[in-house]
């Protein structure tokens, strides 16, 4: 059977806001496709919903505030100031910027416009291609490092790793550690949620963590509800 030609798909999302607001969110997203992250992955790293950065990049947030901003460069690994430009003036005058997002079969390209008063596009501010993230070319390999993951979950809940809160970017770095290679931020969300769902021996629970300089979610385990 003849495969079937994907056409891309082009969605269109607008905004009114400063040069320096739409250079942070610019920045946001060159830092995050630099790491080959997803929006969803991101997220979760920073212990937001895991809408919370796609929200940013297609601007149904309209400003980020400097505690977020912060938390999203350490838990990329980046320095504090890394998605603060600081070639921009500070200048409170607005314009209107549309972001096309064309989805190919294999990638995803951002484009952003800068609009003239009657709506038209007078300039390209930026382009960006980043990977499609909801595809898996090492669906294999994948499934491999899944079960390795699970292993080593089992034996942190056994050393008592969980009976303290545990962010997701602080249970990345100890898992990685421990088995010295890099772990996708997808397989441990993946591996996570079934001790959330009580899939698993051990039990997860998802509340506001009470770190200092942290207010995302936190991981903790919970005693199962005997029968």
């Amino acid at each position: 059977m003849e495969k079937k030609e994907f056409k891309p798909i082009i969605k269109v999302y607008s905004i009114h806001c400063s040069e320096i607001e739409i250079t942070i969110i610019y920045r946001m997203m060159l830092l995050r496709t630099a790491k080959h992250l997803s929006t969803e992955e991101v997220s979760f790293l920073m212990g937001k919903e895991h809408d919370f950065i796609e929200k940013i990049e297609t601007f149904k947030i309209k400003s980020v505030y400097a505690h977020d901003l912060y938390i999203f460069t350490q838990v990329l690994d980046y320095n504090a100031g890394a998605a603060y430009p600081k070639s921009v003036d500070v200048d409170h005058q607005k314009f209107d910027y549309d972001m096309f997002v064309t989805i190919c079969s294999d990638r995803v390209i951002y484009e952003l416009k800068q609009l003239d008063e009657n709506k038209k596009a007078i300039k390209t501010i930026f382009l960006l291609i980043d990977s499609r993230h909801d595809i898996d070319c090492f669906n294999n390999s994948t499934a491999t490092k899944i079960e390795q993951l699970r292993s080593l979950m089992r034996q942190l809940f056994v050393e008592g790793y969980f009976t303290e809160e545990r962010i997701a970017y602080e249970i990345l770095n100890k898992c990685q550690n421990s088995i010295d290679t890099s772990i996708s931020p997808k397989n441990l969300m993946l591996v996570l949620q079934d001790y959330l769902d009580k899939k698993e021996d051990y039990h997860l629970e998802q509340k506001i963590s009470s770190k200092k300089n942290f207010s995302g979610f936190a991981y903790l385990q919970i005693n199962k509800v005997k029968s």
